[in-house]
């Protein structure tokens, strides 16, 4: 019954009388308002990897980093019906990023990266050659690739990244224009099939993916992906498999005034082999499933409120269904503090004991 009066609530929400803009103003005109209101840095993957305001060091030389700085605090309850409680505080994200314009059609870009994690070191998160004429494009080396758009007004990522985040060294070709953008890639990815004697087949590079959006208005974006190999995400799903599944991704986005709704799901297109990957035992092999839905209202000019809700099927340690609501606070342009909470829960044959959770978040991000 909760679920269903959620439901309702965020159905509400979106089918409100949204304020449209007048059809006299130009693009810069409505991105320049928009960017006036706005209590972010960043609302897709994408663009948080590009964080920064890239200060020119020498000539064709500049740089640029984001400093994310979070307190948190996790509550959980378990299917034993006891309580586990934690809090911390983390430097949660320091990227430091260099971009040489190397000829007036050729750049090169070095990003550096390090994570708070059990692991957490200084690595290298993208080291891209990038060619690029007249809409054409091509891109050489260490990239996240264009499988899932991943659009967020929240502190944490959605469950859609945890599934779908790809980063491989990868060769990418596209093609850009006002109304829409192709792209397909090629890598060699770290998931192998194995053979009838259990062993893996030799590694080529077969791995593939292709991405396209359009933009019909100026105000909405929408767009689909496809991923030849769902194992060779981050969400590290399997080493090892008999079959290898495709994953699929799809998302819309609508921007009107200070209003802005978004969608996406993410997943496999068939089931695992049970062999592979079954998180329940049932003996049917898992079709892991992520979407996110999202509502943001830039309240005053750098303040802004955001709702959550989010599931995911068959994708063991996500909870099934997560909402919760975020407010941020932008008091400079480059500065952004956020405060977020976020209740999830678990189904019991995917949720790792757990029953439910709730997350308190706190953030503190700087670009510069």
């Amino acid at each position: 019954m909760k679920n269903i009066a959620l439901w309702g609530i965020f159905t509400l929400l979106f089918l409100l009388p949204v304020p449209g803009t007048s059809t006299a103003a130009t693009l810069d005109e409505r991105v320049e308002a928009l960017e006036k209101r706005d209590a972010e840095l960043y609302h897709t993957l994408e663009e948080k990897k590009a964080a920064g305001l890239k200060s020119e060091i020498a000539e064709h030389l500049s740089i640029s980093g984001l400093l994310e700085l979070e307190a948190g605090y996790e509550g959980l309850e378990l299917n034993s019906g006891g309580s586990e409680s934690s809090s911390d505080m983390v430097l949660a994200t320091a990227q430091l990023g260099f971009e040489a314009e190397v000829t007036e059609h050729l750049s090169a870009t070095l990003v550096l990266l390090y994570e708070d994690g059990e692991d957490a070191v200084i690595e290298i998160d993208e080291a891209v050659i990038a060619y690029s004429r007249d809409g054409w494009l091509a891109n050489f080396g260490r990239q996240y690739v264009p499988f899932g758009e991943f659009p967020s007004h929240f502190v944490s990522s959605p469950l859609t990244v945890e599934l779908g985040e790809t980063q491989e060294t990868a060769i990418l070709a596209g093609y850009e224009h006002d109304l829409f953008s192709v792209s397909a890639f090629l890598f060699n990815g770290d998931a192998e099939k194995i053979n009838g004697a259990g062993e893996a087949e030799e590694e080529h590079l077969r791995d593939w993916g292709v991405s396209a959006k359009v933009t019909p208005v100026e105000f909405l974006e929408a767009g689909a992906s496809l991923l030849s190999d769902l194992a060779d995400t981050g969400a590290e799903l399997l080493d090892e498999y008999v079959e290898r599944v495709p994953g699929w991704s799809a998302f819309i986005v609508a921007q009107l005034g200070p209003i802005a709704v978004s969608g996406e799901a993410l997943g496999a297109m068939d089931s695992f082999d049970a062999l592979d990957l079954d998180a329940d035992g049932d003996g049917s092999g898992d079709q892991p499933l992520a979407w996110n839905v999202e509502l943001a209202w830039g309240a005053l000019e750098n303040v802004e409120l955001a709702a959550r809700v989010e599931g995911s099927e068959e994708l063991a340690g996500a909870p099934e269904l997560q909402y919760g609501a975020n407010v941020s606070w932008g008091p400079w342009e480059s500065v952004s503090l956020s405060l977020e909470y976020l209740h999830g829960e678990f189904d019991r044959d995917f949720g790792e004991g757990i029953d439910s959770r709730d997350l308190v978040t706190t953030q503190l991000a700087v670009e510069f």
